[in-house]
C-alpha cells in the first residue's frame, strides 16, 4: 500500500505530489469515498480509520480521503504510519494550512475518485457491516440512511440508539421512498448516507460558515436535486458519534453561535432560487429550526433584542421566520378585526402601527378569506414585531351580535391556549373598524385591570361616512353585562339602550389608558357628541393624535414590479376604490377639457377593486387614450408602484353638510404617498384634514378648472426625472 499525498496548491486547487498506481487504474475506481477532514484531533481518528479496516465492504470497494486542515499537528504523520500497517486499506491525504471543516470537505471532494462519498468525523466510528449496507441501498434519485448510534464520555460499551435522528428514521424503515420535508433530520445531520459524488461536487459546501455547512449542503442537494430517502432496517449498520462537551453544535447558548452564525446559514441559503411545494417546505423547516435557535438565545437574553434585530436587518434574507424567532416572548397583546395577510387597509394601518411601536406582540385577527384576498406580501411589514398571530373564524362583513360574541369567545379561547399559568400582558392594542376590537379589550382590562390599554380609533364608530347613527344592536347577555359594570366601576353612566357602535365608543373613553384618533377633526367631532361631558373630557385627557404610520424606506423596495411607462408622458397615479362620497369626477372631465396636444402627453393610472366597471365609465366618458386601468397590486407592490409616477392623487371623502361641518376623515394612503418621494396632488375639502398636509399640488374638490391647472402645470413641468422606470431595482418578496 502506498499513500498518496495533496497539498492546497494556488486558488483552493489541490496539487498532486504523489499518485498511487491504483489511481491510474480507471478500472480500480472505487465505489465508495469516506471523506474524513480532521483538525487537531490526532488523538481520536485512529478509532475512526481502526472501523474502516474491519468493513464487510472489500478494501477494494472504497477508499479513504484524510483531509487536514489548519495547523499541523502531526496528524497527517499519524494517517501515513496507520496505512503503513494496513497495506489493504487506500488512504490519501489532503494538507491545507486553511482551517475550516467545509473547505476540507470541498478538498476532500476534488480529489474523491469514488462513485459515491460519506462523511466520518474524526471522534467517531462506524460498524463492520456500515458501508455494505449503505452501498445496498443505492437507487437513482434514492439517498439511502443508516441508524446512528451516541456515545457518551466513559460510556463507550452503552451505545445509545435513543437518538433525536434514530428515533425519527425508525418510523419509516420499510417506506421506500421518504420526502425530506417528513424526515428533517434526514437533512440536518451530514453522516449515515450516502451521495454521489457527482451531485456533491455540483454544489460544495460553503465556505463562509463557520459552522452549519453540513445542513446547507444537503438542503442545496435537494433543491436542485430533490432526492428521497430509505431509511435501510439492518440496525447493525450504524455511525457511532460521540457526545463530548468540545463540539460546534453542543455549545452553550452565545450571540456568535446562536444568532450570528444562525443567520450565516439562512443567507447562505438564500441562494437557493424559488422552487417546487416539497424544496419550500424543506427550506422552510431548515431556516425554521435556525431562528429556533435565535428564540433560545432571547429567551436567555431578552435585552439583546434590538442587537438581533439589528443583526438581522443588515442581511439580505428572503427566506426567514420571524414568528420562530419571537414565539414565546411577547408581553403585549393586539386584537383587531383586519391583520395581515388579509389585504384590508384597517389590517394595513395596524400592521404599521405595530411596526411603528416596536413592541413584540401577540396578534389575534379576524379569519377575512370569506371577504378578502391574502396578500402574502403584507405579513412582512410587522412579521419583527410579532411573536404569535391567530386567526378566529367567522362571518367577516356580519355586524351582527352574534358574530361579536362569536368573535369574544374565540379571542379568549386562544388566549387560553396561549396563556403559561398567571401570564398577563402589559398592553393591549386595539383598532376598531368592526366595533368587536374594542369590545374584547375592553373585556380583557376589566379582567385585567393592571394591563394597559391602547384604543384606536380609524373613523368614527356611531356614525356613518354621511353623519347618519349606526343602528346595529347588541343583546342583554354576559358580554353587555360585563361591558356596563366595568363602565359604571369606573365612576361613568352605561349608554342607554343598546346601540353596539355607541357602546364601542364609550367604553373606549371611560376604559382605556390611551386613545389614539388619527386626525384633530376626527377626535373634534367624535367628541362632540358624546353624550356625557365628563366622558368626553377624560377621552380627551388621555388621548393624543397618531397620523398613520409612513411605511419605512425599505419597504418601498421590498416588492418588485415591472410597470414601464412611456418616457414621453407624464404619469399620475390613483389607488383606491370609488365610493358615493368619493369620486375623481372633477379630475375625469379635466382630463376631457384638454387639447388632444395635451392629452398626448399625459395619462391617468388608475388601480382599483372593480376594474371592468372602472374601464367601462373611461370608454363611455371618451378617455381610454389617456386613462389606464389596473387591478389592485399586492401592498408592497403597491408601495413600490408609488415610486414610479410623475405624481400620485388622493382626494377628501365629500363631507359638505354633515358631520357637524368637520371633515373626520383622512384617507390612510397620504401615509404611504408621503414616504414614497413622489409628488403628492390632494383634492380637498375645505378646512380638511387633507388639505393641512404638506403636498406639491392641491386643488378642491369638485373644482374642474382647478384641476385642469394643476394638469396643465404637471405637463408643462414634464416627466419627473428621478422616478423609477421600467422594472423597480427592489426585491421581490
Amino acid at each position: 500500500m502506498q499513500v498518496a499525498v495533496f497539498r492546497d496548491g494556488p486558488r483552493g486547487r489541490c496539487a498532486v505530489s504523489r499518485l498511487t498506481d491504483r489511481d491510474h487504474d480507471a478500472a480500480a475506481t472505487p465505489d465508495v469515498t469516506v471523506l474524513l477532514a480532521t483538525a487537531g484531533r490526532v488523538a481520536t481518528i485512529g478509532r475512526a480509520l481502526t472501523s474502516l479496516t474491519v468493513q464487510t465492504l472489500a478494501a477494494d470497494r472504497f477508499e479513504v480521503v484524510v483531509v487536514v486542515n489548519g495547523p499541523d499537528d502531526g496528524t497527517a504523520a499519524y494517517v501515513a504510519g496507520f496505512a503503513a500497517e494496513h497495506p489493504d486499506l487506500e488512504i490519501r491525504v489532503v494538507q491545507t494550512p486553511v482551517a475550516g471543516v467545509a473547505h476540507a470537505r470541498n478538498l476532500g471532494l476534488s480529489v474523491a475518485r469514488g462513485v459515491h462519498m460519506t462523511i466520518l468525523d474524526d471522534d467517531d466510528w462506524v460498524s463492520p457491516s456500515y458501508l455494505e449496507t449503505l452501498l445496498s441501498g443505492v437507487e437513482p434519485g434514492i439517498i439511502p440512511l443508516v441508524w446512528m448510534a451516541e456515545i457518551f464520555d466513559g460510556e463507550e460499551d452503552t451505545p445509545s440508539y435513543d437518538n433525536y435522528f434514530s428515533n425519527a428514521i425508525q418510523k419509516h424503515v420499510g417506506t421506500a421512498a421518504v420526502r425530506p420535508a417528513r424526515l428533517g433530520p434526514g437533512i440536518s445531520l451530514n453522516v449515515c448516507k450516502l451521495v454521489p459524488v457527482a451531485a456533491a461536487r455540483e454544489v460544495g459546501y460553503d465556505e463562509r460558515l463557520v459552522g452549519g455547512s453540513d445542513f446547507v449542503f444537503w438542503t442545496k442537494l435537494f433543491a436542485r436535486h430533490q432526492f428521497h430517502f430509505r431509511v435501510l432496517p439492518d440496525r447493525g449498520a450504524a455511525y457511532y458519534r460521540t457526545r463530548g462537551g468540545g463540539s460546534l453544535s453542543r455549545r452553550d447558548p452565545s450571540f456568535e453561535f446562536n444568532v450570528r452564525m444562525r443567520l450565516d446559514c439562512i443567507e447562505s441559503l438564500g441562494d437557493v432560487p424559488p422552487g417546487p411545494p416539497d424544496v419550500e417546505r424543506v427550506l422552510h423547516n431548515v431556516i425554521t429550526a435556525q431562528c429556533v435557535m435565535i428564540n433560545t438565545f432571547l429567551k436567555m437574553y431578552p435585552d439583546q433584542r434590538q442587537a438581533v434585530t439589528d443583526a438581522i436587518a443588515e442581511r439580505h434574507l428572503p427566506r426567514f421566520n420571524w414568528s420562530a424567532v419571537n414565539r414565546g416572548l411577547a408581553r403585549d397583546l393586539a386584537v383587531l378585526y383586519g391583520f395581515p395577510p388579509w389585504s384590508g387597509t384597517s389590517g394595513l394601518v395596524a400592521a404599521r402601527r405595530i411596526r411603528e411601536r416596536g413592541t413584540l406582540v401577540d396578534v389575534i385577527a379576524k379569519d377575512r378569506d370569506d371577504a378578502q384576498a391574502r396578500d402574502e406580501s403584507s405579513p412582512w411589514i410587522s412579521a419583527p414585531y410579532v411573536a404569535a398571530l391567530a386567526a378566529v373564524p367567522g362571518r367577516s362583513h356580519a355586524p351582527r351580535w352574534a358574530e361579536l360574541v362569536a368573535y369574544s369567545d374565540g379571542v379568549f379561547k386562544t388566549l387560553e391556549t396561549w396563556s403559561e399559568a398567571g401570564k398577563e400582558y402589559d398592553s393591549v392594542y386595539s383598532r376598531a373598524t368592526w366595533v368587536a376590537a374594542h369590545v374584547v379589550a375592553a373585556q380583557y382590562k376589566l379582567r385585567h385591570p393592571s394591563t394597559r390599554w391602547i384604543a384606536e380609533f380609524s373613523d368614527p364608530l356611531s356614525r356613518d361616512i354621511h353623519g347618519e347613527v349606526r343602528t346595529a344592536q347588541m343583546k342583554e347577555g354576559p358580554v353587555v353585562s360585563e361591558l356596563r359594570a366595568g363602565v359604571e366601576a369606573a365612576g361613568f353612566p352605561a349608554p342607554e339602550g343598546l346601540a353596539l357602535n355607541e357602546w364601542g365608543e364609550q367604553i373606549a373613553y371611560a376604559l382605556a389608558d390611551e386613545i389614539l384618533f388619527t386626525n384633530e377633526l376626527q377626535r373634534s367631532y367624535m367628541l362632540s357628541y358624546c353624550p356625557d361631558p365628563a366622558l368626553a373630557e377624560r377621552a380627551l385627557s388621555i388621548s393624543r393624535i397618531a397620523r398613520h404610520p409612513t411605511p419605512t424606506p425599505d419597504l418601498y423596495d421590498l416588492g418588485s414590479v415591472d410597470y414601464p411607462l412611456d418616457d414621453d408622458r407624464v404619469h399620475i397615479a390613483y389607488f383606491g376604490a370609488f365610493y358615493a362620497t368619493r369620486t375623481l369626477g372633477e379630475l375625469t372631465e379635466g382630463l376631457a377639457r384638454l387639447s388632444g396636444y395635451d392629452r398626448a402627453r399625459i395619462q391617468l393610472h388608475v388601480f382599483t377593486d372593480k376594474v371592468d366597471v372602472t374601464q367601462s365609465r373611461v370608454w363611455a366618458d371618451g378617455l381610454g387614450d389617456v386613462v389606464r386601468v389596473n387591478p389592485y397590486a399586492p401592498y408592497t407592490g403597491f408601495l413600490n408602484l408609488t415610486r414610479k409616477f410623475d405624481a400620485l392623487i388622493v382626494n377628501d371623502a365629500q363631507t359638505a353638510g354633515s358631520h357637524a361641518g368637520l371633515n373626520p376623515y383622512l384617507p390612510s394612503k397620504v401615509s404611504d404617498y408621503l414616504g414614497s418621494g413622489t409628488p403628492i396632488w390632494a383634492l380637498y375639502e375645505p378646512a380638511s384634514s387633507l388639505s393641512t398636509v404638506p403636498v406639491a399640488h392641491r386643488s378642491l374638490l369638485g373644482d374642474v378648472d382647478g384641476a385642469v391647472e394643476v394638469l396643465r402645470s404637471l405637463i408643462e413641468v414634464g416627466p419627473r426625472p428621478d422616478r423609477q422606470r421600467g422594472r423597480s431595482a427592489g426585491t421581490p418578496c
